[in-house]
């Protein structure tokens, strides 16, 4: 099985739309319209500017989820620590190989992770650690995809993929690698084997790493963020046609009598149109029609908030909107879940990883990892709104104004180190024991006789 034209175009553009790159880079991607003359199709080009929405939202999807080190727990041994430090020979943490590979895994789907180890091995542990003589890890992005083939059961028995190589000169060729449950082969363009060998695992060294839940059958599945990527090209072009617009039209033309003969003329900014004197119309300017630009204004926005509507992050990032309570909580919860499935994909592949990575090396690691499961993804604004309409409801109680006001430290500044949240809760309950005691004196009741209350 191949890659199709469509799967193509579609991991193309969402690559460029991500990274502001070849379709939307210098105008390429603009398309000229049908009375456009190619001076103005050149000039308008130029002009284009790329307003990137795909990478705020697929990066909204992803980066929370590392926000914080991954907890990891294992047998630490002299080659996993070198490994842990440099996955890829390049000099990678697994941490932020794990992140890199991650955001790819998002953006188109799905991304493969080949754990590969040396062809030779020193003659002691110190020369392989010396050496890094150990696994490594390679990625393959679903473009690079060649070929597979799936048994009864739905494992993947062979998998081929394609990579660029370059050689002393500074020149480059593709190589083929092919993989299979026995063993691996290198092969040249022309189909030539360059290098072969068996590997022993007993299965094929690749780990599927999906960017939503899908069936491990379905190696190249349809990415998400298509649609998203689609949509934000047509902004791309409505911003293009509205610059075109403001260039073209933003000053108006002045218009005066004259007595001189009228000839043709092109009809802009920087030029006059005459009429004749007869006319009872004094000098004035006029204006072209502001509609065209106002739809396309509108039609702008709205693919907009259709774009962070379908990335989920709507109540998040890009657009703000007025929102009932139970609304944005429903908003926030949908977000949630969403990152939490994805950290679900993230978790099963590092342990995938890490077992092909005991398979090549004999190591037996306990290896355990935990991704979050829970965002705490809170509107600040409404966090303290809500806190002070709680407050405003005047309960003369040191242990509800305390209790708020830690909600309202959690909502407002969720990463504050415990030592000082302490110190602000002893704070704040010494200020509320005095605050009741106040309030009681200014409204004539002896303190002594409500005690109970201080208490509670």
């Amino acid at each position: 099985m191949f890659i199709t034209n469509e799967q193509k175009y579609a991991y193309q553009l969402l690559h460029d739309a991500y990274y502001g790159s070849g379709l939307f880079s210098l105008g390429r991607g603009l398309k000229q319209h049908p009375r456009e003359s190619i001076d103005n199709y050149n000039f308008r080009k130029k002009l284009s500017s790329y307003s990137n929405h795909t990478a705020a939202i697929i990066n909204a999807n992803v980066d929370p989820i590392f926000n914080d080190e991954i907890r990891r727990e294992y047998k630490e041994t002299a080659k996993f620590k070198v490994f842990l430090k440099d996955a890829d020979r390049l000099g990678t943490s697994l941490q932020e190989y794990i992140q890199q590979q991650a955001l790819i895994a998002k953006m188109y789907g799905v991304v493969y992770v080949i754990v590969n180890n040396e062809a030779e091995f020193g003659e002691s542990l110190a020369d392989n650690v010396r050496d890094r003589r150990l696994p490594y890890l390679t990625s393959v992005e679903p473009s690079d995809v060649t070929g597979w083939k799936l048994d009864d059961k739905g494992r993947i028995i062979r998998f081929e993929y394609r990579t660029i190589v370059t050689d002393d000169n500074g020149g480059s060729s593709t190589v083929y690698y092919e993989w299979t449950d026995t063993k691996w082969t290198i092969r040249d363009k022309g189909r030539g084997i360059i290098n072969e060998g068996e590997h022993g695992l007993g299965r094929v060294p690749v780990v599927q790493w999906f960017g939503r839940s899908t069936k491990k059958t379905t190696i190249l599945p349809h990415p998400e963020f298509y649609s998203l990527a689609q949509k934000n090209y047509r902004v791309y072009h409505l911003d293009s046609l509205l610059t075109q617009i403001l260039n073209s039209q933003t000053f108006s033309t002045l218009t005066m009598p004259s007595d001189e003969g009228i000839e043709d003329l092109t009809l802009g900014v920087n030029n006059v149109l005459l009429y004749p004197s007869e006319a009872s119309h004094p000098p004035a300017f006029i204006a072209p029609d502001n509609g065209p630009a106002q739809i396309i204004m509108q039609e702008k926005e709205a693919e907009i908030k259709e774009m962070y509507r379908i990335g989920g992050v709507d109540s998040v990032v890009g657009v703000q909107q007025e929102k009932s309570g139970v609304a944005k909580q429903w908003a926030f919860k949908r977000t949630n879940q969403r990152l939490a499935n994805f950290a679900v994909q993230c978790e099963n592949a590092e342990k995938a990883i890490i077992a092909l990575y005991e398979l090549w090396t004999g190591e037996q690691l306990n290896y355990k990892c935990e991704y979050p499961r829970d965002f705490d993804i809170n509107d600040v604004a409404d966090c303290l709104s809500q806190g002070q309409q709680a407050l405003d409801l005047g309960f003369k109680s040191k242990t509800y104004y305390v209790e708020v006001l830690k909600r309202i430290l959690d909502g407002y500044m969720p990463n504050i180190d415990g030592n000082v949240y302490d110190a602000i809760v002893k704070e704040v309950e010494a200020t509320a024991q005095q605050e009741v005691l106040d309030d009681m004196y200014s409204n004539g009741e002896n303190p002594d006789e409500n005690s109970e209350r201080l208490d509670e």
